[in-house]
């Protein structure tokens, strides 16, 4: 009976030896996931922080694009009425010279 009981023991300690590795090998799996999420939490905050940038500097570089197009826009009609101002003044030369012909 004592040799039953010795034999139960060892299968416990057996048991309880794989078990007790197997606990070690999921905390040290744990501690490396915890360890590979907290990097990857990093990186998201750096990447989320470039992307606020590139946001940012896209909003400023839309602005700056409309400033010029709108200041190319208030120069051609800018030149435009110089022009036609230049039109009319011959125009109005023309007709002088016309009625001075007359």
């Amino acid at each position: 009976m004592t040799e039953k009981i010795q034999q139960l023991i060892e299968g416990i300690r057996l048991k309880y030896k794989t078990l007790y590795s197997q606990l070690i090998e999921e905390r040290t799996l744990i501690l490396d996931q915890k360890a590979e999420l907290t990097s990857l939490k990093e990186q998201n905050s750096i990447l989320n922080n470039k992307i606020n940038e590139f946001e940012i500097e896209n909003l400023k570089l839309k602005v700056d694009l409309e400033t010029i197009i709108q200041e190319r826009i208030e120069e051609r009609n800018s030149n435009l009425k110089i022009r036609n101002q230049e039109i009319d003044d011959l125009v109005r030369e023309i007709e002088h010279c016309i009625n001075q012909l007359k």
